[in-house]
């Protein structure tokens, strides 16, 4: 099959509803056709998970919630809602205030259909624990866990973004391409790093955290 036809295919798959795993099958071929490394890169990202070190689009970025439970020595237990606002350390503020998601693109469709509730609950990072503790009078107390809650339609807007870039991007070879040469022609190639580079360099906006509640007890917020 021509990279024509991979492309019109591929649109044709997007448009239609195909698994996700499909259209990245179908994106690989035409990121190894093209040989533009950023583009086979995000590909290869997005098939098989983004590892610690690697930067994450904004769109994986999700805005969330944290729940803490706080835990005494004599069985109690009380949970509130942690305000991040007032977090001095960047580091640690950034890690509550969004949920960076570095998991395969298809596993992440699946998190979003095996969502047992309208929320998603990703449980914080522990060195964030004292941080937490340190907001709150919670004498007696230690944090017994910490959680990010966001809803589920977060996970759904990652794979969607991900398919309207690739389909941005299908339509303008579409459209600007030679098709009378082959697509490793130098004309075309140049071309297409330059689709690449102005679908893939506009900034996405982070994943809302949406609607959601969450309850909270009487522990008390330093002043």
């Amino acid at each position: 099959m021509d990279s024509k036809k991979i492309v019109n295919s591929l649109i044709d798959d997007i448009a239609n509803g195909a698994a996700i795993s499909q259209i990245l099958l179908k994106a690989q071929i035409i990121a190894y056709n093209v040989g533009d490394e950023k583009f086979s890169k995000l590909i290869k990202n997005e098939q098989q998970g983004y590892s610690p070190n690697d930067d994450i689009p904004n769109y994986r970025k999700l805005k969330s919630m944290v729940k803490a439970t706080f835990a005494n020595s004599w069985g109690k237990a009380q949970t509130v809602y942690v305000s991040c606002e007032t977090i001095e350390n960047k580091r640690i503020r950034d890690s509550l205030t969004f949920v960076n998601v570095r998991e395969p693109l298809v596993q992440v469709g699946a998190m979003y259909n095996n969502a047992e509730s309208g929320m998603v609950r990703v449980q914080v990072p522990v060195f964030a624990y004292p941080t937490i503790k340190s907001l709150y009078d919670s004498d007696g107390y230690e944090v017994y866990s910490a959680n990010h809650c966001f809803p589920k339609e977060s996970l759904l807007s990652i794979v969607e973004n991900v398919k309207a870039q690739l389909l941005d991007l299908l339509l303008q070879f579409n459209d600007k391409l030679d098709w009378k040469m082959d697509l490793v022609a130098d004309k075309n190639k140049n071309m297409a790093k330059t689709i690449i580079n102005n679908v893939y360099n506009v900034k996405a906006v982070v994943a809302n955290m949406g609607e959601g509640s969450v309850e909270t007890n009487d522990i008390m917020v330093k002043e």
